[in-house]
């Protein structure tokens, strides 16, 4: 540390230009012209700033081969303790990729790319998630700018979270550290066993606090449940619970949940399909925007008292988004978001919405959940792991 700055060698040029994907998008013609140093100063300062420090610089250096960093102020002290042991994991998930392409099982389109760029320190809790999509890479050199994990922000504002903050719940680790189109769910199905000792060490790093407290996270989608059910023996349903043991001092308390594209795929069956009525259309979809909103809540409980107990909170959760004044406020998301209405349409439409046509109450009642719920199991199983994929008319 000198003058107020902390100096962190990044490691060797040639190692670390292919752990920061370089050059992220440059092939006979330039979309993204930058330098190495420019492109990793981009990702350190805007996990800097996700982690508020806002008024903390990076500079990046390369000097007989390796490449450093320096950072001023209370940053530097912070990231001086961890940013190395991330690449270092990264590391493990570029030996995986190699070893995929040694067995012919990585495809031409596809880039490693590791989760830079997001909150790294200071974050709450940790979204356990399927694979980026490439244009996250390529085009936007930003990890949180998914239509996925845009749409999610706005569930967890939708819960309390304060918008200059919902990046603070979303540090991601990916099953798959593998930019690409994100029509490929299927295509990835099976490789996410390769990654198993970067993604145990990854979550070890991020679920600890510096104070050893654990943060907890959230699992989305078919392919993450199952990753969690044959690597760690933990067996979750959608808005079910456990604890993932990573080591006997570190347990993990662990919520499944939807993957936030499965709503765009649920409906998108449901459309393709003539003889599905509209009242049931409406219904299934109202009822996933209801279980993501749930799991939302927990999230955004659970990231500012890592302490509350898991079971109560999402009980708590439930009572709140099960409760009869929501059930307009969840009908005007689902019209917004899974079916591109405006606000005042999907106000509109909400108002004409027979009050005895979707349930959305407990179970005990005799309008309940049921019958959509079966509806949503088999489509999970009929969309499988392509419940990742991003709507095109979205973009």
């Amino acid at each position: 540390m000198t003058n107020g700055s902390v100096i962190i060698d990044l490691g060797e040029q040639s190692k670390v230009r292919v752990l920061f994907s370089y050059p992220n998008n440059c092939s006979e013609v330039c979309f993204l012209s930058q330098s190495l140093e420019d492109t990793i100063i981009h990702y350190m300062r805007s996990s800097m700033v996700r982690d508020m420090f806002t008024h903390d610089s990076v500079n990046v250096n390369v000097e007989n081969g390796h490449v450093f960093a320096k950072l001023s102020g209370e940053a530097g002290i912070v990231y001086e303790r961890f940013f190395k042991k991330y690449l270092d994991i990264g590391m493990l998930g570029l030996e995986a990729s190699n070893r995929l392409n040694d067995e012919k099982k990585w495809r031409y389109n596809w880039r490693f790319f590791l989760p830079h760029g997001i909150s790294m320190v200071r974050h709450r809790t940790v979204q356990l998630l399927h694979f980026p999509p490439d244009y996250v890479l390529e085009r936007d050199q930003d990890y949180l700018s998914a239509h996925t994990t845009l749409r999610w922000a706005s569930l967890l504002e939708e819960n309390g979270a304060n918008p200059s903050e919902t990046s603070l719940y979303q540090n991601i680790i990916d099953i798959a550290p593998i930019a690409a189109p994100s029509g490929d769910g299927a295509l990835l199905d099976g490789v996410y066993f390769y990654y198993d000792e970067y993604i145990r060490k990854l979550l070890d790093l991020w679920t600890r606090t510096e104070t050893n407290s654990i943060r907890p996270m959230v699992s989305f989608g078919g392919p993450v449940r199952t990753w969690l059910k044959v690597t760690c023996g933990l067996d979750l349903k959608v808005l079910s619970w456990g604890y993932l043991e990573l080591t006997h001092e570190v347990r993990v308390p662990t919520l499944a949940a939807n993957h936030p594209s499965f709503i765009y795929n649920a409906v998108k069956r449901l459309n393709d399909d003539p003889n599905t009525p509209e009242d049931e259309r409406i219904g299934v979809a109202m009822r996933i925007m209801q279980q993501d909103l749930i799991a939302a809540n927990w999230q955004v409980i659970m990231g500012r008292n890592p302490q509350a107990d898991p079971k109560k909170t999402l009980e708590l959760c439930e009572q709140n988004w099960f409760s009869p004044e929501r059930k307009h406020r969840i009908c005007v998301l689902t019209y917004i978001q899974a079916f591109n209405k405006s606000p005042d349409e999907a106000a509109a439409l909400c108002a004409k919405l027979p009050s005895t046509k979707v349930g959305l109450v407990r179970p005990t009642s005799m309008e309940s959940t049921w019958w959509f719920d079966q509806i949503i199991e088999r489509l999970r199983v009929q969309i499988g792991p392509l419940d990742s994929e991003e709507p095109s008319d979205r973009f």
